[in-house]
């Protein structure tokens, strides 16, 4: 039988202490485990399924994350946000044919619509897709446009944010007298976009509203807020 080396440790050490560390190395060398030796594997195993415990926890937590951030994600764009494709010259030069733009579908949920603003609509009668323009005149005003002005309840407006002369009064010509909730809306490129000025668009009821245009996405190049 093999026999253990004569191993000496520090002079602190206990006879009994001394005598367990023989029998340790003994039974290592024979690929046996000490008591000591079973319960620290025990206590490795309970932590490494800890561990693992832990993981699958952290794992399930990011998981149910991911959907509710997910599921807020739809909500916000469905019920908040959209986007529309510009079609036509009629914004020029605010707005062009084909860019993406960001629609605030809540923006007159919580305040009212104000003049000047560019929003988008879509006719109850119409083939659903969504027109853009400024609003012009608001409920209860009157609107005319004479000699390339544009006058409200009598009264000569000098800030618009047109940046051409006006040449087509269409049926603002006469006065306009917009109803409790309607709205009359025109293109920026005044001289070429169909608009309340025109008797197949008339005034827009809020009801088509869509929502406010905020933003142009796309293309990259054009990025910015819309004024």
């Amino acid at each position: 039988m093999e026999t253990c080396p004569q191993i000496h440790f520090n002079l602190g050490v206990s006879y009994y202490e001394e005598k367990y560390l023989y029998r340790r190395i003994a039974l290592r060398r024979r690929g046996q485990k000490s008591y000591y030796d079973k319960h620290n594997l025990s206590r490795h195993v309970s932590k490494r399924n800890s561990k693992i415990k832990r993981f699958f926890r952290s794992f399930w937590q990011w998981i149910l994350l991911v959907f509710v951030a997910v599921i807020v994600g739809y909500a916000v764009v469905t019920f908040g946000f959209q986007t529309v494709t510009v079609v036509g010259p009629s914004m020029n030069p605010t707005l062009s044919d084909s860019q993406v733009v960001m629609v605030n579908k809540l923006a007159y949920k919580v305040s009212d619509v104000k003049r000047y603003d560019v929003i988008a609509y879509s006719r109850v009668d119409g083939d659903g897709y969504y027109d853009i323009k400024r609003v012009i005149g608001l409920p209860g005003e009157t609107v005319r446009i004479s000699n390339g002005d544009i006058y409200i309840n009598g009264e000569r407006r000098s800030d618009v944010p047109f940046t051409m002369t006006i040449q087509i009064s269409g049926v603002a010509e006469e006065d306009v007298t917009l109803g409790d909730e309607e709205y009359f809306v025109m293109g920026d490129n005044v001289n070429n976009s169909e608009d309340s000025r025109y008797t197949n668009v008339g005034n827009i009821s809020k009801t088509e509203i869509t929502g406010k245009i905020v933003r142009i996405l796309l293309p990259r190049s054009d990025k910015g807020k819309v004024k």
